[in-house]
């Protein structure tokens, strides 16, 4: 089995597209009988349910991946993951807008090029935003649940199998926030915990390390030695990782001697 095996998709699993595609044909049903945006008016039910299914199952596709992709390289960045989101709406919607315009044009062309631009693409933002802020806010409450089951302190305490690598709180090397999980790195490997990085680093108490970043804590052991990039540092580490040193750390750490060669 290799370190990274047990890393979940980053575009998500079958079973959330499954539920995504699902809701998405259930709400495209629902606003094909409401017919919003004067829609109600442009034909039978049957086409407008066809329209409206057809254009949410597209949007579903393109805001979920857009929504994983982004929410992914933010918590990479040190950032919260819903900062994404705003950036995730806007590009959603400018591409989704042109091509949802063009199938609608082939529904009901004489009333649709009589839309403005800027009123469809507006159209396109009202109900586009509510869905990505409501599927994430659902995601991370399911998220959370999950998350305070005790899954971390029994592998913590547990020595290595054949079904995960050794997280046995002496073998811990570093711990990494990946999305919503936290990646325990040891000497036998690594694997991905459910969770925030507060309650797995509790777990750690008897080890000597310290969070250098909002995204990662690091053993003492692990450290190698210290890079300087103008004023970013970054600590080497023994599998051949950097871990990223915020500035509100720099204080904390060069008073534990983590930094005392950062001068070099």
């Amino acid at each position: 089995m290799s370190a990274d095996a047990s890393k979940p998709p980053l575009l998500g699993t079958a079973r959330e597209w499954t539920i995504d595609l699902s809701v998405a044909v259930v709400i495209g049903i629902l606003l094909g009988l409401m017919g919003p945006f004067g829609s109600f008016f442009n034909d039978g039910p049957a086409v407008r349910v066809a329209y409206w299914v057809c254009s949410v199952v597209f949007g579903m596709v393109l805001f979920g991946t857009l929504t994983r992709l982004g929410t992914a390289g933010a918590a990479r960045l040190g950032f919260p993951d819903w900062t994404a989101l705003p950036v995730v709406i806007l590009l959603g919607t400018v591409l989704l807008g042109a091509p949802i315009r063009l199938f609608a044009i082939a529904f009901w062309p004489a009333v649709v090029e009589a839309v403005p631009l800027p009123a469809w693409f507006g159209q396109c933002l009202a109900i586009s935003a509510p869905l990505v802020v409501g599927s994430y806010f659902l995601r991370a409450r399911q998220v959370g649940p999950a998350s305070a089951r005790p899954a971390v302190v029994p592998s913590l305490k547990s020595g290595p199998s054949e079904a995960t690598p050794s997280a046995d709180a002496g073998n811990v090397l570093y711990l990494r926030m990946e999305d919503h999980y936290v990646r325990i790195r040891t000497e036998h490997g690594s694997r991905l915990e459910m969770g925030p990085l507060a309650r797995v680093t509790a777990m750690l108490s008897g080890v000597e390390g310290l969070q250098t970043h909002r995204s990662w804590w690091v053993a003492r052991r692990a450290i190698t030695g210290v890079e300087r990039d103008g004023r970013n540092l970054r600590l080497r580490l023994v599998d051949g990782e950097t871990a990223p040193v915020s500035r509100a750390s720099v204080a904390k750490l060069r008073a534990a001697g983590w930094l005392a060669d950062d001068a070099d």
